[in-house]
C-alpha cells in the first residue's frame, strides 16, 4: 500500500503548490482559481483513466494492460495479474474437467446421474450403449420412459440401502442378441441417485457353459458307470454264473472302462489346451503324418470303405507333433465313423498358392467323404464340447464329443482354423491350412 500513500502525498503536494502560486499572483482569488484549475485537471486525468479501465474490462486481455501513468499504472498492473491468475485457474479447471470426462468415458462401467424425479442429468457413452439410450435426445428425460423393464423400474423406486443392485437382461441395440447387466445404485449429492451398469454377459455365458460342461461330463460318465455297476451287482448276486456269460459281462465292462479312460484323456487334453499351456515345437513332416493317418484310417475301416490318399511329399511345418496327430486324427477317424459302409474317404495334403509372390504358399490338409452330410443348422456348433449331431451313434462308435473341440484349439495354437463344408446327401470336408517351413536338413 506504500504506493497509494505516495500518490496521495503527491496529489496534496501538487494542490498545495498550485494554491501557493495562485495566492502569490492574486492572493485569495488567485488561490481559488489555481486550486480549482488544478482539481479540475486532476479530475479530468482520473476520468480519462477510468474510461480506459472500463474499455479494457469490457474486452480484457491477459497478455498486456493499457499504458497508464501514476497510480493507474499500479491499478492496471494489479488487475492484469488478477486476470492472468483467473485465466490460469480456468485453464486448470478446464483441463481437469476434460481429464475427468476422458477417465469416465474410459471406465469399463456405465455411469448415470438421476435427479430426484429420475431424470437423466448425466451419462457416459457406455451407459448409453448398455441401456440403448440416445446420446442426444435422452438427456433430461425420465429413465423410466426410456427403459421398459419392470424389474428395473421397481429397483429404481426402491431406496439404495434396501436394493443396492439388480441383474437384468435386455436386448442389444438393433435387436440382435441380449445383454445381461448388473445395475448398482447409490445416493449421490443429497437428492440425486448414481447408477452404475456393468456388462456381465460374458461371465453369465461362461457360468452357463461351465454348468453345462459339468452336466455333460456327469451324463457321459453315468452310462458306463451304470453298466459296470450293474454287471458287478449281477455277478455278485450270481456267483455260479456260467463262464461264457461272465466273460461277456467282463468284456462289456472293459469296453465301458476304456470309454471312460478315453473321455478322461480327452478332458485332460482339452483342459491343457484351453489353459494356454505352450507345447514344445519342432519340425513336423506333415506328408508323413498324413500318410500315417491314412494307414490308421484304413485299419479302422477294416475294408468297409475306400480310403484314398492325395499327399504331396516332403511338406514340413513347425508344431507340436502329438497335438497335431490328435487334432488331425479326429478329423480322419470321424470320417470313417460317420461314412456308411462302401463310402469313399479322401485324405489330401498339398500346397495352396497365395496369389502374391511375396507371400509363401500354405499347406492345406483336408479330409473329404461322400457320407450323409450335416445339416446347415448344426455346422456352427460342431466344435462345441459334447455337441453331437447323432448322439446315439457317436457313443456307439466310441466318440466322446470332444474331438472337434480339441481339434479347434490345436489348430488355433498353430495359427490355423478348422474349415467345415458339408451338404446333406453329398458329404463333408474338414480342412485346415498351415504355414510351410523348410525341412530340417535345409534349415
Amino acid at each position: 500500500m506504500g504506493f497509494v500513500w505516495h500518490h496521495i502525498a503527491g496529489a496534496l503536494f501538487g494542490l498545495t503548490a498550485a494554491a501557493l502560486i495562485g495566492y502569490a499572483v492574486d492572493e485569495t482569488n488567485g488561490l481559488l482559481l489555481a486550486s480549482c484549475g488544478w482539481l479540475g485537471g486532476w479530475l479530468v486525468y482520473q476520468f480519462y483513466y477510468i474510461f480506459k479501465l472500463v474499455r479494457w474490462l469490457a474486452t480484457p486481455k491477459t497478455d498486456t494492460a493499457p499504458p497508464a501513468g501514476g497510480m493507474w499504472s499500479h491499478v492496471f498492473d494489479a488487475m492484469l495479474q488478477q486476470a492472468k491468475s483467473r485465466n490460469n485457474r480456468e485453464q486448470k479447471l478446464t483441463t481437469a474437467l476434460q481429464r475427468f470426462n476422458r477417465a469416465v468415458e474410459a471406465m469399463p462401467n456405465g455411469v448415470l446421474i438421476l435427479d430426484r424425479q429420475g431424470r437423466i442429468g448425466w451419462m457416459n457413452p457406455l451407459a448409453v450403449q448398455h441401456l440403448n439410450l440416445s446420446p442426444h435426445s435422452d438427456w433430461n428425460s425420465l429413465l423410466k420412459n426410456r427403459v421398459h423393464i419392470p424389474a428395473l423400474l421397481n429397483f429404481l423406486d426402491s431406496p439404495p440401502a434396501t436394493a443396492p443392485e439388480i441383474k437384468i437382461t435386455l436386448p442389444k441395440s438393433g435387436g440382435i442378441g441380449t445383454r445381461t447387466l448388473l445395475v448398482a445404485q447409490a445416493v449421490f449429492d443429497g437428492n440425486e441417485k448414481l447408477l452404475i451398469t456393468r456388462d456381465i454377459s460374458e461371465t453369465e455365458q461362461l457360468n452357463a457353459t461351465r454348468t453345462a460342461f459339468v452336466a455333460n461330463v456327469s451324463h457321459e460318465l453315468r452310462t458306463p458307470l451304470t453298466v459296470i455297476n450293474g454287471f458287478l451287482e449281477t455277478m455278485a448276486d450270481m456267483p455260479g454264473l456260467p463262464r461264457e456269460q461272465s466273460q461277456q459281462f467282463i468284456g462289456l465292462m472293459q469296453k465301458e472302462g476304456r470309454r471312460m479312460q478315453t473321455l478322461l484323456a480327452d478332458l485332460l487334453t482339452l483342459s491343457r489346451l484351453e489353459s494356454g499351456a505352450k507345447a514344445e515345437l519342432s519340425p513336423v513332416n506333415l506328408s508323413a503324418l498324413a500318410a500315417s493317418l491314412t494307414d490308421d484310417a484304413d485299419n479302422l475301416s477294416a475294408g468297409k470303405h475306400t480310403i484314398r490318399a492325395e499327399i504331396e511329399p516332403d511338406l514340413w511345418m513347425k508344431g507340436a507333433p502329438a497335438d497335431l496327430y490328435t487334432a488331425l486324427s479326429n478329423l480322419v477317424f470321424n470320417a470313417v465313423r460317420y461314412t456308411p459302409e462302401g463310402g469313399e474317404i479322401t485324405v489330401s495334403l498339398h500346397l495352396v498358392p497365395s496369389g502374391n509372390p511375396l507371400i509363401k504358399p500354405r499347406i492345406r490338409f483336408a479330409v473329404r467323404d461322400n457320407g450323409p452330410g450335416i445339416s446347415a443348422e448344426h455346422l456352427p456348433r460342431l466344435t462345441e464340447r459334447f455337441y453331437r449331431v447323432d448322439k446315439g451313434r457317436s457313443r456307439r462308435d466310441g466318440g466322446t464329443g470332444l474331438g472337434l473341440s480339441i481339434a479347434k484349439h490345436v489348430l488355433a495354437a498353430h495359427g490355423s482354423a478348422l474349415q467345415i463344408w458339408s451338404e446333406v446327401g453329398k458329404g463333408s470336408e474338414f480342412s485346415a491350412e498351415f504355414r510351410q517351413t523348410a525341412p530340417p536338413e535345409a534349415a
